[in-house]
C-alpha cells in the first residue's frame, strides 16, 4: 500500500519530487536545483516533527523560487544572458521569511528573459505546459507555475508586473496571488517597474494562498483586521458578497471557450450565495492601459540596461532588446501622457471596485497557446486590470472538464488580499 503525503517524510517527500523533476526534465521547468541545501532543511523539519515541534503552515513545504529573486549563493541572473554567471550574495527578506517559516527551498525556475514578456520562452527554450507539452505555461514566471502543475511542488513564488503570476497559473490550472503595493518586500527582486512589480504566491490549492501570504507579506503591512481562519475553505467568504461580473466578453475578446467556463464559474458563485451584479468594461479600453503600463515597463527597462546594451547588444535577446530599444525612444511628454493614462484608468477602476467586495472576470482572454503557432497579444489585457489599479487579484482555475485550464480573476480593494484568498479557497471548495 502507498503512503500518502501526509505520513512521509519530508526527507522521503524531497526525494520523490527530485524524481518527477528527473523524469521531468523535457518540460524546462528548472534553471537550478538546491539538492544539498533541501536535504539539509528536509532531515532539520523531519527532527522538529519528532519533537513535536512547527514553525507554521509552511513548515516542510517544498517552495520553488523565480529566478529574479536573490538567494544567497545561487544563480540570480533574471533570465537574462547578460547576468549570467551573477549569484547573489544574500538573501532577499521574501526568502529570508520562507527560511524562518520552515520552508524547504528547492530550487529556481525558469523565467521570460528580464520578466518582460509573458509567452513563457526563456533563453534556453520554452517552458512547457504539464497539461499539454505543445504549449505554453505562461510568464514570466512560466516555470513557477509548471513546477506546481507538474507536482513538484505545492507552492512557488514568482513575480508580476502586467500578469505574470496570474497568466501562468491560469495556463497552468494553479492559483496565485498578486498582492497590493507594498505588501511584500521588492527588496533582493531585479525590477521591471517599481510601480507595478510585485512578489506573488503561486500554489496547488488556493487554500494555500493564505498562509503563503501571510508567511512572506511585510510585517509592517499587518493583518490586524483579518485574523487566521483554520477553515481550510473560508466558504462563508462568498455568502452575501457583491461580486461584479463581465458582461461584455465578446467586445473583450474573451474566446468563447474561456466565456463557456467563466459562465459556469458564475454559476458557482451563484449556489455559494454571491449577489451578481453585472459589470461592462469595455468602455476602459484595456488594451490602451495594457499598452501604456507595458511602454512605461519598457521605458523603465531601457533605463537600467542601455549602457549594457550598447556595450554588448548580443548578449540581450533579440526581442527584448527590441522591446528595450523603443522604451528608450519615448521621450519626456510620451512619459507623461502614458503615466496620465494609467492614473485617471486606476481612478475609474477604483471607484467601480469600491462599490463590490469583488470584480470576478476571466484571468485571460483565451486558453494556453501552442509554440508553433504566434503568441495572442491580448494575453495581459484581462490581468492589466489589476496592475494597472494597483489592485490586490487572486487567480483561481475555473472547472473545465478535460479541457485546457482557464483561471478566473478576484479583484479587490487596496488591502483586501486576505479577501481575495478565501473568496478564491471558497470558490475552489465548490
Amino acid at each position: 500500500m502507498s503512503r500518502t503525503s501526509a505520513t512521509l517524510s519530508r526527507v522521503e517527500t524531497l526525494d520523490r519530487a527530485l524524481a518527477r523533476v528527473a523524469t521531468d526534465e523535457s518540460l524546462n521547468i528548472w534553471s537550478h536545483l538546491a539538492i544539498d541545501e533541501a536535504r539539509v532543511a528536509a532531515h532539520e523539519c523531519d527532527a522538529r516533527r519528532a519533537n513535536g515541534e512547527s514553525k507554521g503552515p509552511l513548515d516542510g513545504e517544498l517552495v520553488a523560487l523565480k529566478a529574479n529573486i536573490a538567494v544567497r549563493g545561487w544563480p540570480h541572473d533574471g533570465g537574462l544572458p547578460i547576468r549570467a554567471g551573477l549569484h547573489a550574495t544574500e538573501d532577499a527578506p521574501v526568502v529570508e521569511r520562507l527560511r524562518a517559516a520552515g520552508a524547504i527551498l528547492l530550487g529556481q525556475t525558469r523565467m521570460d528573459a528580464g520578466a518582460l514578456g509573458a509567452e513563457g520562452r526563456s533563453t534556453l527554450g520554452p517552458i512547457r505546459n504539464p497539461h499539454r507539452v505543445s504549449h505554453s505555461a505562461g510568464g514570466s514566471s512560466g516555470g513557477s507555475a509548471a513546477a506546481i502543475a507538474a507536482g513538484h511542488c505545492r507552492i512557488a513564488l514568482g513575480t508580476d508586473t502586467i500578469g505574470s503570476v496570474r497568466i501562468p497559473a491560469s495556463y497552468c490550472g494553479i492559483s496565485s496571488l498578486k498582492p497590493g503595493a507594498g505588501r511584500i518586500s521588492l527588496d533582493g527582486v531585479l525590477p521591471v517597474h517599481t510601480t507595478f512589480d510585485h512578489v506573488g504566491p503561486m500554489t496547488r490549492s488556493a487554500a494555500l494562498l493564505e498562509p503563503v501570504l501571510r508567511s512572506i507579506a511585510d510585517p509592517a503591512t499587518g493583518f490586524r483586521d483579518e485574523p487566521w481562519k483554520e477553515e481550510p475553505s473560508n466558504i462563508d467568504a462568498l455568502r452575501e458578497s457583491r461580486v461584479g461580473y463581465l458582461v461584455d466578453l465578446v467586445a473583450l475578446k474573451v474566446n468563447a471557450g474561456v466565456q463557456r467556463h467563466y459562465a459556469h464559474g458564475l454559476e458557482l458563485l451563484r449556489s455559494r450565495g454571491a449577489h451578481l451584479q453585472p459589470v461592462e468594461l469595455a468602455g476602459f479600453e484595456l488594451h490602451r492601459v495594457r499598452k501604456a503600463v507595458f511602454a512605461l515597463c519598457e521605458h523603465a527597462m531601457w533605463q537600467q540596461h542601455h549602457e549594457s546594451l550598447a556595450r554588448q547588444p548580443e548578449r540581450y535577446p533579440a526581442a527584448l532588446a527590441s522591446m528595450l530599444r523603443y522604451g528608450g525612444s519615448l521621450d519626456a511628454a510620451k512619459i507623461i501622457e502614458l503615466e496620465t493614462r494609467v492614473a485617471e484608468f486606476r481612478r475609474a477602476v477604483r471607484r467601480l471596485v469600491d462599490t463590490l467586495d469583488a470584480l470576478v472576470l476571466p484571468t485571460t482572454p483565451s486558453q494556453a497557446f501552442a509554440f508553433d503557432d504566434d503568441a495572442p497579444t491580448d494575453l495581459a489585457d484581462l490581468t492589466a486590470l489589476a496592475s494597472a489599479a494597483s489592485l490586490p487579484a487572486a487567480s483561481v482555475p475555473l472547472p473545465t472538464m478535460g479541457d485546457l485550464p482557464v483561471g478566473m480573476q478576484i479583484v479587490v480593494a487596496e488591502g483586501a488580499e486576505i479577501r481575495a484568498c478565501r473568496m478564491a479557497s471558497a470558490f475552489e471548495a465548490t
